[in-house]
């Protein structure tokens, strides 16, 4: 498999809700929320100690549903070229025009590193666990208005399907003898051309088809959006709260 295609099927199959029995797919939406936004602010830290205990912190909460350590492990390949590329440019370009030196430089990608790391936990969690549907739903409770919400989860929901046309469209163009593998850097960015140009145009045509939908179904007519199940928080929502919210305050409180 070449590392373009690899690249698609691993950030592809990492993204995708999956139907399951588990303690996250159990957990109040709102919740997950409270966990993503703690973990967003755990990470801002610039100690080197600090992340690696949130990045052992996600991974040790991670374990509760197993499969997020092959998901994430997925994304973290599928991110990993642009990475080291982002991260060897931003060493040389600190080195030399910065100012810094080369330990310097390299410390701050190791913690970009353990910062990816641990919101790729994180994301892998919820997208996991959580449908789009109990994402409006969550954010509609806390004061949200549904129609500018929609953009936001539209957008997470179809990251997954613009993979699979991504992966899909690969094949197409191998199967019409388009050699993707051969060729050096520049030549192989250039056929990638043929890759993401039939995807933009899928994209916008989806975007219609989508507009039109809505528009047929008078999404927007009503202000006040309504919802067939209601959330209520049990004792396990907030205890893991509570969890997390005292681990992160004890987190920076406590460790330099």
């Amino acid at each position: 498999m070449s590392l373009e295609k690899g690249i698609i099927k691993h950030l592809q199959s990492a993204l995708i809700y999956e139907e399951a029995v588990s303690f996250y797919h159990n957990l109040d939406p709102r919740i997950k929320l409270l966990y993503l936004v703690i973990t967003f602010i755990m990470i801002s830290t610039s100690s080197i100690l600090k992340l690696l205990i949130i990045l052992v912190f996600t991974f040790v909460l991670a374990s509760l549903y197993p499969r997020i350590y092959r998901k994430t492990l997925y994304i973290l390949i599928g991110l990993t070229p642009f990475m080291i590329f982002t991260a060897i440019f931003v060493i040389i370009f600190t080195v030399a025009f910065g100012g810094g030196t080369l330990r310097e430089a390299t410390l701050e990608q190791v913690k970009v590193f353990m910062r990816v790391a641990a919101v790729a936990v994180t994301m892998t969690t919820i997208a996991l666990s959580t449908t789009p549907h109990e994402f409006v739903h969550a954010l509609v409770k806390m004061g949200f208005r549904y129609t500018y919400l929609y953009t936001l989860i539209i957008t997470v929901r179809f990251i997954p399907l613009v993979f699979n046309e991504l992966s899909d469209i690969y094949d197409s163009q191998r199967s019409r003898g388009l050699e993707l593998e051969k060729g050096g850097i520049r030549e192989r960015l250039r056929k990638l051309n043929a890759i993401l140009i039939p995807a933009f145009v899928c994209s916008l045509l989806r975007a219609r088809d989508l507009a039109e939908a809505l528009e047929l179904r008078g999404f927007g007519y009503c202000s006040k959006r309504t919802f067939y199940r209601n959330l209520k928080l049990k004792k396990t929502d907030i205890v893991f709260a509570a969890l997390i919210t005292i681990s992160a305050s004890m987190i920076y409180l406590l460790v330099p």
